[in-house]
């Protein structure tokens, strides 16, 4: 018979990328009514005493860590001769579930990826944690930002662990020495790991210790920065790799910033840059080096001669044919042409779909052709990007509880808070209020676009005006028959949140009125015990 409770914690249905061999499950904790992630370890009798003790102080640590992109864990267990342990519940899309559906990101959504998770990979290590089992379904994106998954402590030298052979995609992102021998891990092993989800996210390939193709081979606009960055992450050697994440950390930094012109590899050569124009013997080496040709001859010395591919009329006509090809692909695109690739690109109605069309082709249609035939509907499609990107952000600080930054995303929260409720009528009162106060202000356009959106479709349903009271008193019975059913916390809950939410209503007082009375009365909730 399947398991259905794990201590305090009532099993739901299994999560991750592949369900059926899963070791997550989705749980809610019975007393404090939360949802989490629990990972379960079958241990052989139980483990010994001093490995449970060992387990213990390891989710104690874990408890301990804070960072927006390393997992929360909120404790562990033990459950006859499992162990367990219980994270943050984040739903949210994978990397591996990108990468199925899209195959490959762009340069930028890699740097975008990276930085985050290279810090999180510094949090740790300077804590002696080294993570050791970094690929895509250990990243899920929570709303805009990338979360690193399954952090332990001790991943081998302990009996609380998944005892299955690593599946082959797991395999593709271990360095070298952990194929040797998978608990020799190291920093500089969640680097090339990192380096091998990097190499896969911009290529579409895994990467293949000491064979692979640099990214700027394979992909024509990759920079060629962040292709050494890359490269030098993927080193056979642990001693050839950054230092430490710090290291990882400024590197990807002048990536962004060396990139801002967005220069590709093989801009160099459309742009003259060949070691044929250097002067200076070090600077020509490391140009030559950049373009792939070999280096070790000085100046003052005899020098080979140069092969074919390196004799000038090869490299004029080699000039010749990238200024032709760039002159194609980079002349500029007409109002239709625009409009047709931004379309494109809102369709797949992802983050980074929506902030490319945004930037790439939208402001500037809005800028080229201010009363062009497509401006109504370019305005129309950065109102609703905007929309969509406010809320999502906002989605993301009620899901983490983060400050909220303005009023527009109080009033809004508050405003969505009586819709979740049940009260319509309340909402919709909410909603409007908001376009009045707020709707001559640029700044908060995209919530005022929300509640606008919202009243229209509170109003198709027909929300009545005295909703309020209806709502109010459904959720004062369902109280009362939870309460006689011994289900105190979840009735005290209700009258909370009808005390919180219609305090300042005269309209219902009396209801108030009640609720309060019954959480004076009501039995006095069991002390809350977190996992």
């Amino acid at each position: 018979m399947p398991r259905s409770r794990l201590g305090p914690l009532a099993l739901e249905s299994k999560l991750g990328d592949q369900p059926s061999t899963s070791h997550v499950w989705r749980a809610i904790h019975v007393q404090l009514q939360r949802a989490v992630a629990v990972k379960i370890f079958a241990s052989p009798f139980g483990a010994t005493p001093e490995a449970r003790e060992e387990f213990t102080a390891e989710w104690e640590c874990l408890k301990k860590l804070e960072h927006p992109s390393v997992i929360r864990c909120y404790g562990g267990g033990f459950e006859k001769v499992d162990g367990y342990l219980a994270y943050e519940l984040i739903e949210g899309e994978t990397l591996a579930n990108q990468l199925d559906r899209r195959s490959v990101l762009s340069w930028e959504s890699v740097l975008d990826l990276a930085e985050p998770i290279a810090d999180a990979l510094e949090y740790l290590h300077q804590r002696d944690i080294v993570h050791g089992a970094v690929d895509p379904t250990k990243i899920i994106f929570a709303g805009l930002s990338p979360v690193l998954l399954d952090v332990r402590v001790n991943r081998f030298e302990t009996p609380f662990k998944i005892n299955r052979p690593r599946r082959p995609e797991e395999i593709e992102y271990l360095s070298p020495e952990q194929l040797k021998e998978p608990s020799l891990r190291s920093i500089q092993s969640d680097f090339y790991s990192l380096g091998a989800v990097m190499y896969h996210a911009l290529t579409g390939s895994p990467a293949e210790p000491g064979i692979t193709e640099s990214p700027a081979s394979v992909v024509l606009d990759c920079p060629i920065w962040l292709d050494k960055v890359v490269m030098q992450m993927l080193a056979v050697d642990p001693s050839s790799r950054p230092l430490s994440a710090s290291a990882v950390k400024l590197a990807l930094a002048e990536v962004r910033k060396r990139s801002m012109s967005r220069s590709g590899a093989t801009e160099f050569a459309s742009q003259g840059f060949s070691p044929l124009n250097v002067d200076d013997q070090k600077e020509r080496d490391e140009a030559r080096i950049l373009l792939g040709h070999t280096v070790g001859f000085d100046d003052d010395e005899p020098q080979a001669v140069s092969d074919w591919h390196d004799k000038p009329w090869v490299l004029v006509g080699a000039l010749l044919l990238l200024i032709g090809f760039f002159a194609y692909i980079l002349w500029p695109l007409n109002e239709d042409q625009m409009r047709a690739k931004a379309e494109r690109l809102l369709a797949e109605e992802t983050r980074n779909s929506f902030q490319q069309a945004k930037a790439g082709y939208l402001e500037p249609m809005l800028e080229k052709y201010p009363d062009g035939q497509h401006a109504v509907w370019v305005r129309e499609q950065l109102a609703r990007v905007e929309m969509v990107q406010a809320e999502r952000a906002l989605s993301v600080k009620l899901k983490r509880s983060l400050p909220l930054k303005n009023e527009g995303e109080r009033l809004y929260a508050e405003a969505s808070q009586f819709e979740r409720f049940g009260d319509a009528a309340t909402a919709l009162d909410r909603y409007r209020s908001m376009v009045t106060v707020l709707g001559d202000d640029p700044e908060y356009q995209p919530f005022v676009n929300l509640a606008l959106r919202q009243i229209a479709t509170i109003e198709s349903e027909g929300a009545g005006m005295d909703e309020a009271a209806r709502i109010i008193t459904a959720k004062l019975e369902e109280a009362e028959q939870l309460n006689a059913a011994g289900q105190v916390i979840a009735a005290r809950k209700i009258w909370y949140g009808v005390v919180e939410l219609y305090g300042n209503n005269d309209n219902v007082a009396p209801l108030v009125s009640k609720a309060q009375q019954r959480l004076a009365t009501a039995t006095a909730s069991p002390e809350i015990q977190t996992p």
